[in-house]
């Protein structure tokens, strides 16, 4: 039965698609002048002139970016940061949430809790950097790989998800057709946790992707391993300092090396991008599975 639609009714309609596109423009429109801006004249960015399309079209930007020995051995890095990384989150994430989800392990309780304890409190700045010298982790890549390899809360996730979201029945049928611990995890529970696999993924491939503070405190003098993040943050320093100088020549290099910040982004962005679309369709899916219950 078609339900009758009035006046009222169409009134808080159009309302909502105002505010929500009101609300999506506020969102996507410093987004897009990053974007006209990379492919603008410097001297036109600086000077405000880039509003809604590119002026003075040029990809200058780009051919000094990959020119740039320091962006390409960046990229570089934060590929093999990501990808190594991400593959080091998943193989201590994923088994140590479905060894806490599981009824058999004593202790479980007390573990979690403790694992929920380092949400609320750490050891900070200090004594993070110590321990990584005293283990001689500085200037390695050991230092971004090693930092940030279990989150909490995606371990939560996961485990929340082994509870809720794959039947005890399916474990209790595959011991007893002979599958021991192991096989169970890997034929039965990881083929029907590809959606909770692919969120827990995305979200340490994005923030190994975004990590430049391991770079910045523990590689110091190994410039040569900085992310691409790094050396972004790089280019906004030498940009600021440029421009305090007040020089006319200064003055031009803050302008290109803002720039050239501008196209990095649009170049950093650039995997994330490629990626998303392969797992979307489990996404949605995956973040309500593994909040379900905890």
């Amino acid at each position: 039965m078609k339900v009758r639609e009035t006046t009222s009714d169409r009134i808080v309609r159009w309302v909502i698609y105002i505010i929500l596109t009101a609300f999506a423009f506020l969102c996507l429109y410093p987004l897009y002048v990053i974007i006209i801006s990379s492919f603008s004249d410097p001297g036109a960015v600086a000077q405000g002139k880039v509003t809604i399309i590119p002026v003075d079209l040029t990809l200058d930007a780009y051919i000094e970016a990959f020119r740039t020995d320091d962006i390409l051995i960046g990229y570089r890095n934060s590929l093999f940061y990501t990808i190594v990384g991400t593959v080091i989150n998943m193989l201590l994430t994923i088994p140590a949430a479905y060894a806490l989800s599981h009824p058999k392990v004593k202790c479980r309780g007390i573990v979690m809790k403790m694992i929920v304890f380092t949400m609320y409190f750490s050891g900070g700045l200090v004594p993070g950097f110590i321990l990584m010298r005293s283990l001689k982790l500085t200037n390695t890549i050991w230092a971004v790989l090693l930092t940030g390899a279990v989150s909490a809360s995606n371990l939560i996730i996961a485990r929340s998800f082994f509870m809720s979201g794959v039947p005890r029945e399916l474990e209790e049928a595959a011991e007893i057709d002979g599958c021991n611990p192991l096989q169970t995890f890997l034929q039965i529970v990881l083929p029907l946790s590809k959606a909770m696999l692919s969120v827990i993924l995305l979200y340490y491939a994005v923030a190994r992707w975004n990590n430049y503070t391991s770079s910045l405190y523990y590689q110091p003098s190994a410039s040569h391993l900085y992310s691409l993040q790094m050396v972004l943050r790089n280019f906004i320093q030498r940009a600021n300092v440029a421009a305090m100088q007040g020089t006319e020549a200064a003055e031009y290099y803050a302008q290109v090396i803002a720039q050239l910040r501008y196209s990095v982004i649009v170049i950093a962005s650039v995997p994330l991008l490629i990626i998303y679309p392969f797992i979307q369709k489990y996404f949605e899916k995956g973040v309500m599975l593994g909040s379900v219950k905890g």
